[in-house]
């Protein structure tokens, strides 16, 4: 059972890489950082309200993805649950690639969970906008693993420490990533399910992809890793899809650890 978190009096404002957290230590020595997305929903986001063994282990689905990653109701706080993303953030390891991807990527690196929901607050800031998930939280467990466990390799970590000296990232602690569920189809998805309905063409997935590269280049960034799976659009109830004032699909970005400026 985890332990309660301490009162809200007890909770610090810090800031890092420019973003605003309001952070709290449990009694087990884990840390929470709540973003001002997060703040209002601070009892749904404590750890014994979703991250509780039996809880956790029930109530979670595993989402499709090289990370570990998954959707987690929380427990029902006055009749309300939150549908979180809690992905586990793979700051430190070797990016998983083929030899073509690596030849335009080679110095891609997996964000640390701070650097990368500073760049998502920085993109959502931009306009026009470009929606994303909302960044609620960073969740730091107490417990301590051994360096094998991690799967973190000590060069890439004391790389992250020299870049950013302020913020320490434990080499040896794990680091969950907090996020507002998005309701959607990814545009594969979309392109499978809305078939009879409305057709799109088989090049849809493409498109919407090159678009959404297109958004993110006239902003300064680039996802090394963007694929149609990374785009989420969401459906009217006659099954067509939602439409910007211009025409085009509305459309948000998930999925950020390779989320660079450029």
């Amino acid at each position: 059972m985890l332990p309660a978190a301490p009162p809200a009096q007890d909770l610090n404002a810090v800031s890092l890489l420019g973003v605003d957290y309001s952070h709290l230590k449990t009694t087990d020595g884990s840390d929470l950082y709540l973003t001002r997305f997060g703040a209002p929903f601070r009892e749904h986001l404590l750890p014994e309200n979703w991250y509780e063994t039996e809880w956790f282990a029930a109530k979670r689905t595993r989402l499709v993805g090289t990370s570990t990653i998954y959707r987690v109701p929380s427990k029902p706080i006055r009749g309300v649950s939150l549908d979180l993303v809690a992905r586990f953030s793979r700051v430190g390891e070797e990016v998983p690639m083929d030899a073509k991807w690596r030849n335009g990527n080679i110095d891609a690196e997996f964000n640390s969970p701070f650097e990368e929901f500073a760049l998502v607050m920085e993109l959502r800031a931009k306009r026009p906008r470009i929606f994303t998930k909302k960044p609620l939280a960073i969740f730091v467990p107490g417990e301590r693993l051994e360096l094998w466990q991690t799967g973190r390799l000590e060069s890439k970590i004391a790389a992250k420490l020299a870049r950013h000296p302020a913020v320490r990232i434990d080499i040896l602690r794990q680091y969950i990533l907090l996020y507002g569920w998005i309701e959607g189809l990814n545009a594969v998805e979309a392109l499978e399910t809305l078939e009879t309905i409305a057709p799109l063409g088989e090049t849809f997935p493409e498109e919407v992809t090159r678009r959404a590269t297109r958004d993110l280049e006239r902003h300064g960034f680039r996802m090394a890793d963007i694929k149609p799976q990374h785009i989420i659009l969401r459906t009217h109830p006659d099954g067509s899809l939602l439409r910007e004032r211009n025409g085009e699909v509305a459309y948000a970005l998930i999925d950020y650890e390779l989320l660079e400026r450029f």
